[in-house]
């Protein structure tokens, strides 16, 4: 029995060092894949915004009072929260942090300069949804798996 405890001992460690090793690869891959499936989530979401449907950038008067312009602002707010929490489910890298935190930076910028000036608020739309979209394509150029859509292309009419 002594003389095989020493090769019995190396095999144990070995395969327990195996089992770490696949244990380790399979966490990673799995968090890789929530990773890549939160920002799709966020970004199909934003793909899909009415709120960010190109369009006329004109002043709208009276826009303060008007249904429309409510209804873009709780979407903006929506926005943010959302992008919040694609935030807290992803990695900490800075390749995929700070484009998220400039997409909220863009909801916060769209919400302080329509509360300012609520007729342009339709030209504000249209600078949130080009800064989403250069945001949303670093991501995609950050992180294997992650489409890039224009935010706010697949909003039916």
């Amino acid at each position: 029995m002594w003389d095989t405890f020493l090769p019995d001992l190396l095999i144990a460690f070995i395969g327990a060092i195996f089992t770490v090793a696949i244990a380790y690869a399979t966490y990673k891959l799995n968090a890789a894949q929530e990773e890549a499936r939160a920002l799709n989530s966020l970004i199909a979401e934003l793909h899909r915004r009415r709120a960010l449907r190109p369009s006329d950038e004109q002043p709208i008067r009276g826009a303060a009072s008007s249904d429309d312009y409510d209804r873009v602002n709780q979407s903006v707010l929506s926005m943010r929260s959302e992008i919040r929490a694609a935030r807290d489910r992803v990695g900490q890298r800075e390749s995929i942090q700070l484009p998220l935190s400039e997409m909220r930076r863009a909801c916060n910028t769209y919400l302080r300069r329509s509360a300012a000036q609520p007729e342009l608020y339709a030209r504000f739309v249209g600078d949130l949804r080009r800064e989403l979209d250069r945001q949303v394509e670093k991501l995609a150029a950050a992180r294997k798996g992650v489409n890039h859509l224009v935010p706010g292309e697949g909003a039916g009419y």
